[in-house]
């Protein structure tokens, strides 16, 4: 197939000989291995030559075709391209010979390590193709390539039963196909083969897919940061680093804690020139990564996904091996062409994806009643001492509920936070059982009372995966309690919550659903099944592909009885709720510049099918500026309020009294401009001129939003200063 060459290491760390002591199994109450180490050593594999990194376009041969795209496959390389016919795009998994940096591209790059402190990370290219240790064959609608990656050529040969004790090897099949005009790439876990002792850790599938080295003005790269954000690839910027985003937020079972997620989707692309594609994590989400480079002396301008396919905690000279991820890996890249290669061009085609997916639901927004003020009222909370504090009194509630309605608020989501002694938030022990400081239970019913005869809806707020600190929750891989890092703005309050144990997930909701029969109310809010994930190391062990799993379920079995209310948004719990609150209207992770820009992707994939709002009009520095923010990204109004007068230990801008008249406002503003837009798909989002944006919608409708002190002319419209137009 091709010929050998031998092939030399780099050893990027090398620190003294290295000896290993494997210590008992099974520490921390599931399924581990604990292992002590003198010191580690970094290898990784020496560049083998362009015969086996580059592409050469002519070598390639068409396997297979699917509508407007062809499959290639180059038997030198073992490696596949795609040809959009529309276009005469190719988009190849290895850079072509133009490019002269010597950049490792390769089908598969893997992490091994063996447990003696030895930490190899090895390629397709050059740990097998380079020595022929591969073989393919057709299927009906592409290729299948097995790759026996290893540290050298005889021992990627051996079968594995003569392979001597310690040696590296991983033999992977990797299956591209074409289906409904879609390339497929698919890594079976099933068909993993690895020596006796050997830990894979982490896999990175196709990591220079289309990458490019000289960029045209607009051209970028997508990443799934908060609302989303664009690389402008073109554009200067000194501070830049490489991206890496953990789909679904950082897993608190390997670090102990976490924060709430600020990658909702596991979704990513490129665009160069008139063409581009967008990659949706079909399988493997719950354990990938999204990471993305700027061309440079050692990277080209790519985007990838890696997945961790092993649990690994390193503390010191000890090393923690736990669950292994055993499903499928699936990508779906789509391509585009034209004006559909735009950020908003790839959402639509990700919209697409997940509706025929099942993800999305295919239901619209209920526009029968106007377009609602979100108002999160903070009940009460709990300080680090165990004193309760009311900030808003079912009496004060119902004193702002009409308060509001006189005002002209016609439609109200009142999410009341706060209602439990065990927690700041919620607690899921008793639900329904309120602290008594709140008021008697006849002054709950009055407040629910006039709530639903304005056809408003009362949202309790509550905690299902988090509760207060306790050392019966979850625990990470090294046997500690694992818990969020959620911050409390009161004096005094204890942002201790702990994680609950995965395997009463189920109990739980069985209990809050029983419990619900006993007060009245229209719908849960639910601060944290839509905002963390993580594998839980107690009694058992369960791994974040099935805590995905059972949340999915268990947030469907919620949404059978009332309406649900999600914070954040992340994509496996966004089918089942009707509201999404603190939804990300920017990156997260990264900082903006003029070469990182945030944009509306999440919200595209969301607008007409799931109603959301960000963290409150009034929770930022600048209210008008928060509202032209929400107008652009199809929000929402929102408040967060407590009813107490404020002092100096409380913050201000949280009693309602300080901006109330302003909220309203705002509120009225966004009936005029949102209202006719409620159930309408968001099709297309631009900047117009600087710090003008513009949002376009399936009913031939845009909303215009002035961001700058002056006021503009649009195509014969004006737009005045610091607002927003809507032109039918």
């Amino acid at each position: 197939m091709c010929k050998n060459r031998h092939r030399l290491f780099i050893k990027l760390i090398s620190v003294f000989c290295v000896l290993s002591t494997v210590l008992t199994a099974c520490t921390t109450g599931a399924s581990t291995e604990k292992i002590t180490v003198s010191a580690f050593e970094y290898i990784k594999s020496e560049y083998s030559g362009d015969d086996f990194n580059k592409a050469e376009l002519s070598d390639y041969e068409t396997v297979s075709s699917s509508e407007l795209i062809e499959l290639l496959f180059d038997k030198s390389t073992a490696t596949v391209a795609i040809r959009d016919t529309s276009s005469d795009t190719v988009w190849s998994t290895l850079p072509t010979s133009s490019v002269k940096k010597e950049i490792q591209s390769s089908a598969l790059e893997i992490v091994l390590s063996n447990g003696d402190g030895n930490i190899y990370t090895l390629n397709t290219q050059d740990n097998c193709v380079n020595f022929g240790n591969f073989s393919y064959i057709s299927t009906s609608d592409g290729i299948s390539v097995t790759y026996s990656i290893s540290l050298d050529a005889e021992s990627g040969s051996k079968d594995f039963d003569e392979l001597d004790k310690g040696e590296i090897r991983a033999d992977m099949t990797v299956i591209y196909t074409l289906r409904d005009g879609s390339f497929y790439v698919n890594v079976s876990m099933n068909t993993l083969h690895l020596p006796d002792g050997v830990y894979l850790e982490k896999i990175t599938v196709l990591n220079n897919f289309g990458a490019y080295e000289k960029s045209d003005a607009d051209d970028y790269i997508f990443v799934p940061d908060g609302s989303g954000a664009v690389i402008m690839t073109a554009v200067e910027d000194e501070d830049y680093s490489p991206v890496s985003l953990t789909v679904y937020g950082e897993n608190a079972a390997l670090n102990s804690d976490c924060e709430k997620s600020g990658c909702l989707i596991g979704a990513f692309g490129l665009k160069h020139s008139d063409s581009g594609f967008l990659c949706i994590i079909e399988d493997g989400d719950s354990v990938a990564e999204i990471n993305a480079y700027r061309s440079s002396s050692e990277s080209l301008n790519s985007v990838s996904a890696s997945f961790n396919t092993t649990d690994v905690y390193t503390d010191g000279n000890k090393v923690i091996y736990g669950n292994q991820y055993k499903n499928e890996i699936t990508l779906c890249y789509r391509f585009l062409t034209g004006e559909a290669s735009s950020y908003s061009g790839m959402a639509t085609a990700c919209r697409e994806y997940l509706i025929r997916n099942s993800v999305l639901s295919t239901k619209s927004v209920d526009t029968t009643d106007t377009l609602p003020l979100i108002v999160t009222l903070q009940g009460g909370y709990t300080d680090s001492d165990g004193k309760y504090t009311a900030l808003s009194t079912y009496s004060q509630a119902l004193s702002l509920m009409t308060l509001l309605k006189a005002k002209g608020v016609n439609n109200l989501y009142l999410r009341y936070s706060g209602l439990y002694a065990s927690a700041n938030n919620g607690s899921t022990s008793k639900f329904g059982n309120f602290k008594s400081g709140l008021g008697k239970k006849s002054e709950y019913n009055e407040l629910y009372l006039y709530i639903n005869s304005q056809n408003f809806k009362l949202f309790i707020d509550t905690d299902i995966l988090t509760y207060k600190y306790s050392t019966s929750g979850a625990e990470s891989i090294s046997g500690s309690r694992i818990k969020n890092n959620t911050e409390f703005s009161f004096p005094g309050a204890s942002s201790a919550q702990g994680f609950l144990k995965l395997n009463k997930l189920e109990n739980v909701t069985d209990s809050i659903l029983k419990a619900s029969q006993k007060i009245q109310f229209d719908g849960y809010s639910l601060n944290d099944m839509g905002a963390y994930l993580y594998s839980d190391y107690s009694d058992g062990s369960s791994s974040r592909a099935s805590s995905k799993s059972e949340i999915s379920s268990q947030l469907s079995a919620l949404a059978t009885s009332k309406s649900i209310m999600i914070d954040n948004g992340n994509f496996y719990a966004v089918k089942n709720a009707d509201i999404i609150s603190e939804i990300p209207l920017s990156p997260v992770y990264y900082k903006e510049s003029d070469a990182y820009i945030g944009v509306p992707f999440i919200q595209m994939l969301l607008h007409g099918t799931t109603e959301y709002c960000g963290s409150g009009l009034n929770t930022g520095e600048d209210i008008s500026t928060a509202f032209l923010k929400a107008v652009e990204y199809g929000c929402m109004p929102s408040a967060v309020w407590y009813c107490t007068s404020y002092s100096e230990e409380l913050d201000g801008k949280y009693y309602y009294d300080s901006n109330i008249n302003e909220i309203v406002s705002c509120y009225t503003q966004a009936v005029s401009a949102l209202s006719e837009l409620r159930d309408a798909r968001m099709t297309s989002h631009y900047k117009v001129r600087e710090g003008v944006y513009c949002t376009e919608y399936n009913n031939s409708i845009k909303v215009y939003v002035n961001y700058t002190d002056e006021s503009v002319m649009i195509n014969g419209v004006i737009v005045p200063a610091k607002e927003c137009v809507t032109i039918s």
